[in-house]
């Protein structure tokens, strides 16, 4: 297959483009944000207690019901082989920092120095457009 001139220009223009982009936020992990709402974690030493694991669904917070109390279990296979285990208020508080984090880098993407942020245009603008009467079709002269 033949590249022609301007279909390599293009391909080198994205490729150009992508290495200036900043790198993406390093979100906290779903391992830590548990560890800090006060879930417990437990090893996987035994037999038991590894079938258990093995029918958890993989990265997914689960409500279980132990003596009559909810509680939540969240499988780590990826990181430290065990389970996360904690009570309705350690999910609670898990679920408030999850969305203070999404809502924190919404806010911080949005205020970036990134040029296609919609917030960094406005606020690089060298004149006031929003106050300008032409801008809304009103003249000051009439």
């Amino acid at each position: 297959m033949k590249l022609s001139g301007s279909t390599l220009a293009v391909l080198v223009t994205c490729v150009a483009v992508s290495a200036c982009m900043p790198p993406l936020p390093v979100a906290e992990s779903k391992e830590n944000l548990l560890a800090s709402s006060g879930f417990r974690t437990i090893s996987v030493n035994t037999p038991a207690k590894q079938a258990a694991f093995k029918r958890l669904p993989a990265h997914e917070l689960s409500r279980k019901t132990y003596k009559g109390k909810a509680i939540w279990v969240y499988p780590d296979r990826d990181v430290c082989g065990c389970v996360y285990i904690g009570s309705q208020k350690a999910y609670n508080a898990y679920i408030k920092k999850a969305t203070q984090n999404m809502i924190s880098d919404s806010v911080k993407a949005n205020y970036s120095d990134d040029p296609y942020s919609p917030t960094a245009s406005i606020e690089a603008m060298d004149y006031d457009w929003a106050s300008d009467p032409e801008a809304y079709g009103i003249n000051d002269d009439w």
